[in-house]
């Protein structure tokens, strides 16, 4: 769930569902008659979960997907994530290592401008990453760069930074797709929010809506449309009727109830987006009855994949296979067996163990689509093996309370392989709900890490999965599909593994 640890706060469904209300000028009430957008051409208006807090800083925010949407279109980064998750350079030309990876070398593109007309520079690329590592005024994005030494990081010339690092970090070109990490000029203001990217803004009202222009001299070619509108809802049943009522164009959250429903509808696309979220179910490997490996490859042996992403997802996933990262990219896939339900495999380990009778409570809420399913599904699978598996639904702040202290629990998280690992298969890792400690695996993290040869870190990467597949502690049932929805009428509109489209709307266009 990553509750304040990777960047979504605490409380991932609250801060997202938020307390905005649907504007169009006015609040979207009942009775409200307010008009079609969708025939204007010029015009993509777009619906998201935001809430009074929302903001223009693309380093200081909540991570609200109002305020996402915002910054993603507003500024760009020295990377970015292509569709298939895959990492490809954005303001940065090219990243260059020494020889330990202890300093990289960075070119900037040349000829990149800002919405105000001004160059931009190798300084703001230096003064943008002193403001995400101020110490006096934390940014979302600081702990993913905490490797770097912020007063040595240094303008060569115009086009040319060095990064000086506390430690050698080869994958230092990767960690710059990261939405949070977004550039921005030097006496950045977050009021006028002036920034490089595909739109600029002209209106913001928080907890409502906002308005961009298309940015004209944008580096990478403008954006299709005239203008983008930003607005507000207050949750999906609302972000559905404006989009039916063709007073949006594409709507954020739409949930697995209604995905088969707009599939039918002619007017309606539905874009069903393979992204990287998986709900782990975490077994404590350092307490009873999960510090025995037999009972947790037994619990790995009850669970039904295939049955838990057709009923808790509706189909709209993929089956996991114990390993996180729906993909590995640039690495392939992981050479191991895909696990499947062996009931008496799983009685004979649980009786090596003396777990016979396990009676065990698993603890859920509902933060997204699936987490509570996937429990009771499992709860009913374990039958089977003549084991009690009470699934304990809770609402999220008792959940919270206990965050990372549940013996057997559900969580969600999303993130490429090595971020993801950092956080959840590590010691001290804020998602380490398994409180899993294994020396080969923190080895070969450490190597991964290190080295700047991609070939040698897929290689690393390929054998941390093979550890986390025979001796973690999750089971990685799934990966769960986001679903969003456009009318009919927009094109252009494209998925990403890593990411959203409505991060990437500059080739979104209306027919």
């Amino acid at each position: 769930m990553t509750y304040a640890k990777n960047g979504t706060g605490p409380s991932r469904r609250r801060v997202l569902g938020g307390i905005g209300t649907f504007a169009m000028g006015t609040a979207l009430g009942a009775g409200l008659s307010l008009p079609a957008f969708a025939q204007d051409a010029n015009t993509l208006r777009v619906a998201a979960n935001g809430s009074t807090s929302d903001s223009l800083d693309p380093h200081r925010t909540r991570a609200q997907i109002t305020d996402i949407i915002r910054f993603t279109n507003l500024f760009d980064g020295l990377c970015d994530y292509a569709p298939d998750a895959t990492v490809v350079n954005v303001l940065a030309e090219s990243f260059t290592p020494n020889a330990d990876a202890t300093e990289w070398t960075v070119k900037i593109v040349s000829g990149v401008t800002t919405h105000a007309g001004e160059p931009f520079t190798a300084e703001d690329v230096v003064y943008s990453v002193k403001r995400m590592l101020d110490p006096d005024n934390p940014t979302r994005g600081a702990s993913l760069i905490s490797f770097i030494d912020a007063e040595n990081v240094e303008a060569l010339d115009d086009l040319t930074v060095v990064f000086r690092l506390k430690k050698p970090y080869g994958p230092f070109r990767d960690i710059w797709a990261n939405r949070y990490l977004r550039m921005v000029p030097r006496g950045f203001d977050p009021e006028t929010a002036v920034g490089t990217g595909p739109f600029k803004l002209t209106s913001f009202t928080p907890g409502r809506e906002s308005e961009f222009a298309r940015f004209d001299d944008y580096f990478r070619g403008p954006a299709k449309v005239e203008q983008l509108v930003v607005v507000n809802v207050a949750d999906a049943t609302a972000s559905m009727n404006a989009l039916r009522g063709g007073q949006v164009d594409m709507v954020y959250n739409v949930p697995i109830s209604e995905a088969r429903i707009i599939e039918a509808d002619p007017a309606l696309t539905l874009v069903n987006n393979p992204s990287s979220l998986s709900i782990p179910i975490y077994m404590r490997t350092d307490v009873a009855p999960f510090d025995d490996p037999r009972v947790r490859e037994a619990i790995r042996l009850i669970a039904n994949r295939e049955q838990m992403v057709a009923i808790a997802l509706s189909g709209y996933g993929e089956v996991g296979n114990d390993m996180q990262g729906r993909t590995i990219a640039p690495c392939g896939d992981t050479d191991v067996p895909q696990r499947t339900p062996n009931i008496e495999r799983a009685i004979e380990l649980l009786a090596e163990a003396g777990q016979s009778d396990l009676d065990v409570e698993i603890a859920t809420t509902s933060g997204t689509s699936g987490m509570v399913e996937c429990a009771q599904i499992l709860s009913e699978q374990a039958r089977a093996a003549g084991i009690n598996i009470r699934a304990n639904v809770m609402d999220e702040a008792s959940y919270i309370a206990n965050y990372g202290n549940w013996t057997f629990g559900v969580d969600f998280l999303s993130d490429t392989y090595l971020p993801v690992a950092a956080r959840s298969l590590m010691p001290g890792g804020s998602s380490n709900n398994t409180h899993w400690h294994d020396e080969e695996f923190i080895d070969l993290f450490e190597q991964a890490t290190a080295t700047s040869d991609e070939a040698e870190r897929c290689n690393l990467i390929q054998e941390m999965r093979r550890i986390e597949y025979e001796r973690g502690g999750n089971i990685i049932w799934g990966f769960s599909n986001t679903l969003n929805a456009t009318g009919a009428h927009v094109q252009g509109v494209e998925t990403y593994v890593s990411g959203s489209p409505f991060y990437h709307l500059r080739l979104v266009s209306k027919a």
